[in-house]
This record gives C-alpha cells, structure tokens and sequence, in this order.
C-alpha cells in the first residue's frame, strides 16, 4: 500500500505540471484578449493585407475556435452589397488541422486536471500531508522551470516551424495571410498571455499548499 500511495504522489505531480501547461496554454489560445492584443499590434497588423479591421479578425478567430460546429473557418470583407470570403480552401484546411490541436490540449487539460484533484483528494483524506506538502513543492518547482522552458522554446523560429510542421503538416503558402495571424508576431501574445495564466495558477497552488498541508509547528 505504501508503495502504491508513493507512485500516486508521483502522478500527482505529472498530473499537476501538465495542467498548468495545458490549461494556460488553452485559455490563451481561446480568448479573445490574447488576440485583440495581438491585433492592435501595429507591426503586426500591417503585416495582413485585408481591410478587414483587427477586432473582427480577433472575434472571427477566437469564435472559430471555441465553436462546436464544424463549418469552415472564414472571415469576409464587406464590399458593398457584397462579402467576400479572404481566406481560401487551403487555409482553412490549416485552421481545422490548428482547432483539432487546440481541442486535444483543451481535453487533455480538463483530464488531467481532473485527475490531479482526484489523486490530491485520495492522499489529502488519507492523511498523507506531509507528502502532499513536499510533492507539492517539487511541482510547482518542476512547473515554473517548465514554464521557463516553454518562452525559451517558442523564442527560437525551429522550434515553433518544426512543432507546427510535426502537429499540422501543411505547409503554408509564404503570402498566405494565416502567416501574420497565427505565425512568428503571434507566439509572442500567445507566451505573454499562457504565461501570466501559468503564474495565477502556480500562485494558487502554493496559497492551498500552504494552507492546506503545511505542518503545524509548536511556536508558530
């Protein structure tokens, strides 16, 4: 049994620093925030050649993927009495390959966060504190480190072109207007944003660590 119990404590810290991860990264890339701010960039919005303005790219792109129907991705110029689509079957072949990325790490973050507070649960009701405590600790030690590893990672061009390549595999064209919506000027929303939300998280956790499972002391 006390061998099963420690293997848990171990899980629970898998369970803990995937969920920060992929939560943070999840919320980022479905709110509507990360990609107004993106946006009103100046420098990237330049980059797009669509009089299309940024806060319709942004609800058209976040409503997209947060959407459970299985329509295509499409935003239209108005011109007139017309609307014409500015994004052709190529790319919208691209945002339904993203959107099944995006909910796979929306589903992954809501299992494994339901797991990290079942195994929490099981150990805290157990009367396993003190290790709660110290696996709690390495976590949030393991995830900040993570976190760290994640800005490094995305801050260099390989990186970012062989994830989307391993996890898309459809090679954008070089003037597709996809590039300066969801390529190189966005990561940097995307790390702004998953990372704020990964600190709340971490901050949150150590507030109920504390709280919950540090040890009484005589003279405190």
């Amino acid at each position: 049994m006390k061998k099963v119990n420690y293997i848990i404590s171990y899980l629970l810290v898998v369970c803990f620093l995937i969920s920060v991860l992929t939560i943070s990264s999840t919320l980022a890339l479905h709110t509507k925030t990360t990609y107004n701010f993106h946006f009103n960039d100046g420098v990237a919005f330049s980059k797009i050649n669509s009089p299309v303005e940024p806060h319709k790219l942004s609800s058209g792109v976040t409503k997209y993927f947060v959407s459970t129907s299985k329509k295509d991705f499409q935003i239209y110029e108005v011109n007139g009495r017309f609307r014409d689509p500015i994004f052709d079957k190529k790319e919208q072949r691209i945002m339904k390959k993203v959107k099944i990325v995006f909910s796979i790490e929306l589903l992954a973050s809501a299992l494994t966060a339901v797991v990290f507070f079942a195994l929490y649960r099981y150990l805290y009701s157990n009367g396993f504190k003190e290790a709660l405590n110290d696996r709690m600790r390495f976590a949030i030690y393991l995830t900040s480190g993570l976190v760290v590893a994640r800005i490094l990672a995305f801050s260099i061009k390989a990186f970012r072109h062989n994830l989307y390549m391993q996890m898309v595999g459809i090679k954008v064209d070089k003037h597709s207007l996809l590039i300066p919506i969801l390529g190189d000027p966005f990561y940097k929303s995307y790390l702004l944003f998953s990372t704020i939300i990964a600190i709340v998280l971490i901050v949150i956790a150590i507030y109920f660590k504390n709280k919950m499972t540090k040890p009484n002391r005589l003279f405190s």
